[in-house]
C-alpha cells in the first residue's frame, strides 16, 4: 500500500501519570532537593537557558525563589491528575516571552525543542540520581520504565518532543555527549557553584540574616559534598567543584545516614504537599 492511501495511525490521546508509575513513587520525595542544586547547575550550564534565567528573572538577587516557584509546579505536571496537562500548559506559557541574546551573541528562546528539553532531561537525570543515590541502584529495567513516564511527561507540555531520545539508552548517550560538549561554566551556573563555598548572597528568604551567618556556610558545604558526589564529573570539572579523597568519603557517609533513616519516616513527612495531594486524591476516588 502507498503512502498516499495509507491510513495514518490516530494519535494517542495525552494521558496523565497516576499512583501506578515510578514517578509517583519518587519524584515528589523531599529527597528531590538533595539534587536540586544539581539539577539547577546543569540547567545553567547550558547558554541559552542560563542566559534566559538571568535575563528574565532576578536571579542573583532572590535564587532561592526560582526553586521554590518552579518545582511545586513541576510536580504539578507529575501529580494533578485530570489537571496535569492544564498545569503543564501554564508552565509552557510562562516561557512564552523568555528570549534574547546569550552571551556568545546567540539567540535563544526558552520554548525553542532543544533548549526546553534540556531543562526536562535535567530533571529527568535528577530523579534517577536521587533513587540510584540515594534509594536503591535502579535495574535497567526500572530505568526504561521512568524514562517511558518521563517521555509521557513532557509531551503534556506541548512542545516539540524532536529531541527526545527514543529510550533510556538513547537519552543516557544524548545526556553525556551534551554534558562533554555543551555546557560551559555560564555566568549563572559559575555564580551559584561559588555560592557553595561562600553562601552571602544565597540566604533563604525564610532564615532570619543571623541564623544564616551563623550557620549558611557550613549549610552550603554540606549541599557542595552533595553536589559533587551526584554532577556528572565532566560537568562538575567544568565547574571546578572539588572532588578528592575527603570529600568522596564524607559523601559516602552521607549517603549511607539518609539511605538508612529516610525509610523510617512516615509517608506524610516525606512527600512534598503537591504530591501528598495527588497521593491522597488517587486514595479516595479509588
Amino acid at each position: 500500500m502507498n503512502s498516499s492511501s495509507a491510513q495514518a495511525e490516530p494519535l494517542k490521546p495525552l494521558e496523565p501519570l497516576g499512583p501506578d508509575s515510578l514517578l509517583w513513587k519518587y519524584f515528589g520525595e523531599w529527597r528531590l532537593y538533595l539534587v536540586v542544586p544539581s539539577v539547577g547547575l546543569l540547567e545553567l550550564m547550558l547558554p541559552g537557558l542560563g542566559a534566559g534565567v538571568t535575563q528574565h528573572s532576578k536571579f542573583f538577587e532572590e535564587p532561592w525563589d526560582r526553586v521554590f516557584r518552579s518545582v511545586p509546579q513541576i510536580a504539578g505536571a507529575v501529580y494533578d491528575g485530570p489537571q496535569a496537562l492544564e498545569t503543564a500548559a501554564k508552565i509552557r506559557e510562562f516561557h512564552r516571552d523568555i528570549k534574547g541574546t546569550d552571551e556568545h551573541g546567540k539567540r535563544y528562546h526558552a520554548l525553542d525543542p532543544e533548549t526546553f528539553f534540556w531543562a526536562h532531561a535535567t530533571m529527568v537525570w535528577g530523579v534517577v540520581t536521587m533513587v540510584d543515590t540515594f534509594d536503591h541502584r535502579l535495574s535497567d529495567a526500572e530505568k526504561q520504565a521512568l524514562y517511558a513516564e518521563a517521555q509521557q511527561w513532557y509531551r503534556h507540555y506541548g512542545v516539540s518532543d524532536r529531541p527526545m531520545p527514543e529510550d533510556w539508552y538513547a537519552f543516557k548517550a544524548y545526556f553525556d555527549r551534551m554534558c562533554a560538549e555543551r555546557l560551559e561554566a555560564t555566568p549563572a551556573a559559575a555564580w551559584l557553584a561559588s555560592q557553595l563555598d561562600t553562601p552571602n548572597e544565597l540566604r533563604p528568604p525564610q532564615v532570619p540574616n543571623i541564623v544564616w551567618r551563623l550557620l549558611g556556610q557550613t549549610f552550603m558545604r554540606q549541599y557542595r559534598l552533595i553536589v559533587g558526589g551526584t554532577m556528572p564529573p565532566v560537568a562538575r570539572e567544568k565547574l571546578g567543584i572539588p572532588w578528592g579523597t575527603w570529600q568522596r568519603t564524607q559523601f559516602k557517609l552521607r549517603v549511607a545516614v539518609i539511605r538508612r533513616v529516610w525509610p523510617l519516616l512516615p509517608s506524610d513527612v516525606r512527600y512534598q504537599p503537591r504530591a501528598r495531594a495527588g497521593l491522597t486524591r488517587a486514595a479516595t476516588t479509588g
